[in-house]
Parts: structure tokens; C-alpha cells; sequence
């Protein structure tokens, strides 16, 4: 694939949780010689649908403050919604590779020197209904799926933790396959935090948090064709309707945040605007769609062409987005 223009975060989210702080470091690295990193841990909260997991944070909360309002960016939520039809193993390894590195980054640069907490979440972009397909439809995956892994979190998100731990969680429950090639992130993420915490069974009840910055990773090598509210029943075989304006996926995602976008982060690895792209795995459609939202969460966004070879200089240029943002949390 060609290089694209832009990158959107679409979303991620990371948040971060307070809890008795205490220190941790680990090395991460496939090479000879690890790299040594200090891991933060976040006592986590506790929620009714297994959301649970243990770890002390190396740096307190609140070490930077926006003014007199009170606000403070100490916990993200950094949640990656993640394409996972059948053209997508080489650019899920191309992210999981990258992770360690954009985590030991973000372990340096945010999380000792703001005091801030994260916690991680991994969704699938396929609403296809469980009677005929995965039925994932936004419920954060916390299991091994394209690979046989079990260095799963013990919650439905990743918590804080020793740096390795966390990598090896991300790598297993991000890579994943199965799912319909009818891409819809932006329906996958709306449901991922509406629909899978107000219904009976709650399944991400307790991921986003009301005071943290969320940051939103979207990966997908077609563009968008989220249709809103898709039935339980769609079959995945053709599109259920006529696909949404972008313009209601954000406004809603606004308000979930205050109506404050200055606490949403959205970062993009897809094709260009107008633009498609190459790589040695396979072709990325022009993302339009992915485009205008990354131009609504402006400034607060980024994008990065999917058809790199390597994801780490564009996970490191988001992550100075993402710390821009936490500076300017609230305003």
C-alpha cells in the first residue's frame, strides 16, 4: 500500500483510574537487548461485569492541573476499535508490534510525568448479529481470537500494569478475525459505549469513565459504512440501510463527554481521503468517512497511513496529539 494523508484515532480509549500508588517497571522487546521501561499500575475499579484487575500505580494523580476549574487530565481511556475482516492479520501484527513501543512512550512522557492512569479496550468493528456471525456488536474483547494466546486481561479491559504484561494482553485480544466485511467502526463504537452499558446485561458497564480523556484508535483498511442503531437481526450479507452521517457518530460522542470534545482524542490508521494505498499485504480503500471524523475532533486528532511498514512513528505521533490534549484537558 502507498502512503496515505492523515491519521485518525478513532478510537481508542484511554483512561486512567486512581488507586495507592506503588512502583513496577518491565522490559519489553522482541530484540537481543530489551528495553528496560518502568510499568504503571492502577488499582482498578471494580465493575459488576468482571471489569476487574490488580495493579498499583508508580505515580500519583493530578500532578497537572488546567487552572482554577478543577480539572485535571489523570485517567484515559484509550479505547482501539479495530477492522477485523479477513484482509486485516499483517496490519493487526503491524499494531501489536508497534504497541510495546507507543507504550513505553506513553509510560515515560504521560503516565510518570502527569501522574496519569490508563486503562485500554479493544472492540471489533462487526455489528452483525449473534444469530448469524460473531455477534461481537461493540462488546470489548477480552479473549484470544486469530491467535492461540492466553495472556488475557482478568477483566473486559486492560488495566495498568507491568508494561510486558500489558503488550502481550493487547497482542492477544487485538488480533482477531471473523468479522463481516461491512466495516462499521463508528456504529461499532457508539454501540461499544451506549448500547453495551445501558442494556440488561452491561457488558462494558464501567470502561469510560466520566472525568477521563478518551482516546479513540481507529484501524480499517475500508472506509466506514456504519448504518445507526443496526437490528440484532442483520445478517451481515448486505448493508441494513442507508449508511449515517459521521456528524451524528461525533455529536454523540460529545456529549457521552459533557459536550466538552476538548476530552475526546480520535487517531486514525487508514487510507487516505481521497486516496487509496498499497502494501505488501494488500490494498487500503480511500477512507473519506474516517477523514471527516478526524476533521470534527480537530485539533484533537491524527492520522497515519495504514499501509506503513512499521506503525511506530505514527503511534508515537499520535501519542503527542494524545499529550497535547491531556494539557489542554477540559478547556
Amino acid at each position: 500500500m502507498g502512503t496515505c494523508e492523515r491519521l485518525v484515532l478513532a478510537l481508542g480509549v484511554l483512561a486512567c483510574a486512581c488507586g495507592d500508588d506503588s512502583g513496577a517497571s518491565a522490559s519489553i522487546g522482541d530484540s537481543a537487548s530489551a528495553t528496560e521501561a518502568s510499568a504503571s499500575a492502577s488499582e482498578s475499579d471494580t465493575d459488576s461485569n468482571g471489569g476487574e484487575s490488580e495493579g498499583d500505580s508508580a505515580s500519583g494523580h493530578g500532578s497537572e492541573s488546567d487552572g482554577g476549574d478543577g480539572l485535571s487530565c489523570d485517567k484515559v481511556d484509550l479505547l482501539f476499535v479495530v477492522d477485523d475482516s479477513g484482509s486485516m492479520a499483517e496490519e493487526q501484527d503491524k499494531l501489536t508490534d508497534a504497541f510495546p513501543d507507543f507504550m513505553i512512550t506513553a509510560d515515560a512522557e504521560l503516565i510518570k510525568a502527569k501522574g496519569v492512569d490508563y486503562r485500554v479496550g479493544v472492540i471489533s468493528v462487526d455489528m452483525v448479529g449473534a444469530g448469524f456471525g460473531q455477534g461481537l456488536r461493540g462488546r470489548l474483547q477480552h479473549s484470544g481470537d486469530r491467535l492461540a494466546c492466553e495472556d488475557v486481561p482478568p477483566g473486559r479491559w486492560i488495566e495498568a500494569g507491568p508494561l510486558s504484561e500489558v503488550a502481550k494482553q493487547f497482542k492477544c485480544i487485538a488480533s482477531m478475525t471473523g468479522g463481516s466485511g461491512w466495516e462499521m467502526p463508528l456504529e461499532a463504537l457508539r454501540a461499544s459505549l451506549t448500547d453495551r452499558v445501558h442494556d440488561p446485561e452491561g457488558y462494558n458497564d464501567g470502561f469510560l469513565r466520566d472525568d477521563a480523556l478518551l482516546v479513540v484508535m481507529l484501524i480499517t483498511d475500508e472506509d466506514d459504512q456504519s448504518v445507526l442503531n443496526v437490528d440484532e437481526s442483520w445478517d451481515g450479507l448486505a448493508s441494513p440501510g442507508p449508511i449515517t452521517p459521521v456528524s451524528v457518530y461525533w455529536n454523540q460522542l460529545v456529549k457521552l463527554k459533557g459536550d466538552d470534545p476538548s476530552r475526546i482524542v480520535v487517531v486514525g490508521l487508514s487510507g487516505g481521503e481521497e486516496s487509496s494505498c498499497t502494501s505488501l499485504g494488500g490494498d487500503a480503500s480511500a477512507a473519506p468517512r474516517v477523514h471527516e471524523l478526524l476533521e470534527l475532533a480537530a485539533p484533537n486528532s491524527h492520522w497515519g497511513s495504514i499501509c506503513e511498514d512499521d506503525y511506530t512513528a505514527p503511534l508515537r505521533d499520535a501519542l503527542a496529539v494524545i499529550e497535547a490534549s491531556c494539557d489542554g484537558f477540559g478547556e
